[in-house]
């Protein structure tokens, strides 16, 4: 919860100094980002098994962070994150609770739901909660810099 915490914090703290708009009111490429568009495009191809797909969106110094590990840059999360990940996960879907648009940043955070299907073994439901960093990139193109992922499924129910 503290990184979570941390995290908001921080893109609100660059979104401040951003000129802002609703992600319906843009397009997906050059000069505003249409978030959902971004979001979908990243799914769909962990949808697809699509490695090369899942890449397209990600930038070169981008982070990703889950329960356990950190990795940064595109041969790290490629390796370590995407290349086992993309033969296990199936059926991801979110619902987003937050998403900003800037001229340089956007981001989407909310939860997701997947199956997990361990090799020889029966599919697992997971649940957790997501942020995504989307930044411009000096191409014009829009690519995801920071990705958080919080499975919620393992967590204790703590009250």
């Amino acid at each position: 919860m503290k990184n979570l915490t941390l995290l908001i914090f921080f893109i609100s703290l660059i979104s401040c100094n951003q000129t802002t708009t609703t992600s319906s009111d843009t397009t997906s490429h050059g000069r505003m980002a249409n978030v959902d568009s971004l979001t979908m495009a990243f799914l769909d191809g962990w949808n697809a098994h699509d490695s090369a797909a899942i890449m397209k969106t990600i930038a070169d110094n981008a982070i990703v962070m889950n329960d356990s590990s950190i990795h940064t840059g595109t041969n790290a999360i490629a390796r370590n994150w995407i290349s086992g990940g993309v033969k296990v996960l199936s059926n991801i879907q979110t619902t987003s609770l937050i998403k900003e648009v800037g001229e340089s940043i956007a981001y989407d955070g909310g939860t997701y739901t997947l199956d997990l299907t361990p090799p020889g073994g029966p599919v697992l439901k997971e649940e957790g909660n997501y942020s995504l960093v989307w930044s411009k990139q000096q191409s014009g193109d829009w690519k995801l810099t920071l990705i958080h992922i919080e499975d919620v499924t393992r967590m204790p129910d703590i009250k």
